[in-house]
C-alpha cells in the first residue's frame, strides 16, 4: 500500500491505496468498519 492525497469538492485528505487491488483506506473508513463489526458480533 502507498499513501496518496485525494481531493473532493470541499477538502483534501490522505489515505492508503493498495497497489494490487486499488482499495482505498482512510481513518473514516476504518472507524466505520470497526463500528459495523462490533454490531454483528452476537
Amino acid at each position: 500500500m502507498f499513501a496518496e492525497k485525494f481531493y473532493d469538492f470541499v477538502r483534501s485528505f490522505d489515505a492508503w491505496r493498495c497497489t494490487c487491488c486499488g482499495e482505498v483506506v482512510d481513518p473514516t473508513i476504518l472507524t466505520n468498519r470497526a463500528r459495523n463489526n462490533s454490531l454483528f458480533l452476537g
